[in-house]
């Protein structure tokens, strides 16, 4: 039997199995709802199931308490600040802060999901669950940061006065992400041209790389002769 490569760490990893696919269904809820409205409700929802979405990753991926310590005070300091900003500032002033703050959530939970997911041994159903919420991540987090440059910038952020509503704004990312490009979304400012270039490189270079190796082991696992079915959670 394989020693763990976290000494001390055994026992609690064992006790604790891998959530990716719970992150996965979270995520995958916030997406219909970004695509439904922009309702205040639905951001406030939105911004709620991102929060739980970061602390199941965190609980996968067995952080330092240092770590911990560290997101516990990013959540709780968003929290707080967004909470300000809806109390005291106008709607969409509001919403440009809630944007900042869910930015930085989904970064944290986009790291804290790649290294978990880079450091499994075995490729389960978690490990592609996780990395399917990687991806995920990547067009939320870019949805979030097209919502902000929108806010900051006075110039339209798309070309021909299209509406900048979080739907649209998503629908552009994914679009964006998987290089579809169906062309009725065109952003017109430099910065929005040059973080839409970047998504759509990494869209390209993580599933290329990532997913579809991940899926490649995961296949070639299963039919090992003599192989046994990998546990969901284990490395």
């Amino acid at each position: 039997m394989s020693q763990s490569p976290w000494p001390g760490r055994r026992s609690r990893v064992r006790g604790r199995p891998d959530d990716f696919v719970v992150v996965l269904w979270l995520l995958g809820v916030n997406y219909m709802l970004f695509a439904m409205t922009s309702a205040r409700w639905a951001r406030v929802l939105v911004a709620v199931v991102y929060v739980v979405a970061l602390v199941v990753t965190v609980r996968a991926s067995h952080p330092t308490r240092s770590q911990r310590r560290l997101l516990r005070w990013v959540v709780t300091g968003g929290a707080v600040v967004a909470g300000v900003a809806f109390a005291t500032l106008p709607f969409d002033d509001a919403n440009g802060v809630t944007d900042v703050m869910i930015t930085a959530v989904l970064v944290l939970t986009l790291v804290l999901v790649l290294s978990r997911v880079l450091r499994h041994r075995t490729v389960t159903i978690q490990t592609i669950a996780g990395a399917l919420s990687a991806y995920l991540l990547i067009g939320m987090t870019f949805t979030s940061l097209y919502a902000v440059l929108a806010w900051v910038d006075p110039e339209p952020f798309f070309a021909g006065g299209s509406s900048e509503a979080v739907p649209d704004l998503q629908y552009f990312s994914f679009t964006t992400l998987t290089t579809l490009g169906y062309g009725d979304l065109t952003v017109s400012t430099g910065a929005a041209r040059g973080f839409a270039t970047l998504e759509a490189l990494v869209g390209q270079i993580f599933l290329a790389t990532l997913v579809a190796s991940l899926v490649a082991a995961f296949r070639t696992q299963r039919h090992e002769p003599g192989a046994r079915p990998p546990r969901a959670g284990r490395r």
